[in-house]
């Protein structure tokens, strides 16, 4: 009868019949400080990008070609014997890797919230809950793209031979801004979701990812004029650069924060 043949499968079998761990599965324990449902939501995710060569195959040549412009900066800096140049060549470069970490947060973090599209039902009704489960894509997020960002800039502002003391600067900076951009990606993606489309492309090419990538140059453009008027050491008075520093934070604060308290008072409608 039935439950003579249900009696035969027994627990080692079951485990036979499931396919062996990967890589991804036997790293991802070694985060035991994360809750299991994080740990697995981290996975999932992972597991989801890197499934999907088109998304992580435009990343590697964003940054590739951003590497190699940087790994000639050897070259380019033994040319440059006046600070003023050096000083000018040092937030240029901060601008080219924050407006490459501004593409890749609008093409890759902001669809993140509509590519769940059919599955959000089950997403909601998980007892972590639609909060935490953007929480955890926006750190997952922000903690990849900051290694990749503070490699970049550490790399390139040793090959021009900056000191220590603008190194960390620099280093501040886009740890800074990568959280902004991170979280404006991440909001804007919740508060203007498209939940009925499975292409990440198509979903950035709707308004609010246009408007995700304009609200990332603008941000980036006035914190580098900003940070450039205050920190370059052109201006002997402490208080300008007091003052271009809170400007930048603020502009930072503003820029990353407001979008996600906005967009978790926008996903108590997808808990009702």
């Amino acid at each position: 009868g039935p439950g003579k043949v249900f009696s035969r499968v027994t627990p080692g079998a079951i485990e036979k019949t499931q396919p062996g761990c990967g890589a991804l599965e036997r790293v991802i324990p070694v985060f035991f400080w994360l809750r299991p449902d994080t740990r697995a939501l981290v996975l999932k995710d992972t597991l989801t990008f890197w499934r999907d060569t088109a998304q992580w195959g435009q990343t590697v040549v964003l940054f590739g070609l951003l590497g190699g412009y940087i790994v000639n900066l050897r070259n380019f800096s033994q040319q440059l014997t006046s600070p003023f140049w050096i000083n000018l060549v040092s937030y240029l470069n901060l601008g080219a890797c924050s407006l490459n970490l501004a593409t890749v947060t609008t093409r890759f973090i902001y669809p993140q919230f509509s590519l769940e599209g059919r599955r959000m039902w089950i997403v909601g009704m998980a007892p972590m809950g639609l909060r935490r489960v953007i929480l955890v894509k926006y750190w997952l997020a922000s903690c990849c793209s900051l290694v990749l960002t503070l490699g970049l800039i550490t790399l390139s502002n040793y090959l021009l031979g900056l000191s220590w003391e603008r190194l960390v600067f620099f280093s501040s900076v886009i740890t800074v801004m990568t959280l902004a951009l991170n979280g404006l990606a991440m909001g804007l993606g919740v508060l203007y979701p498209n939940l009925r489309e499975a292409q990440p492309a198509k979903i950035v090419s709707g308004f609010g990812g246009t408007l995700c990538l304009v609200l990332s140059f603008l941000y980036i453009l006035c914190s580098i004029l900003a940070l450039g008027f205050g920190t370059t050491g052109l201006h002997p008075h402490s208080g300008v650069v007091v003052a271009s520093v809170a400007f930048f934070t603020l502009l930072s604060v503003m820029i990353g924060w407001v979008p996600l308290k906005l967009s978790f008072r926008h996903l108590k409608n997808f808990e009702c």
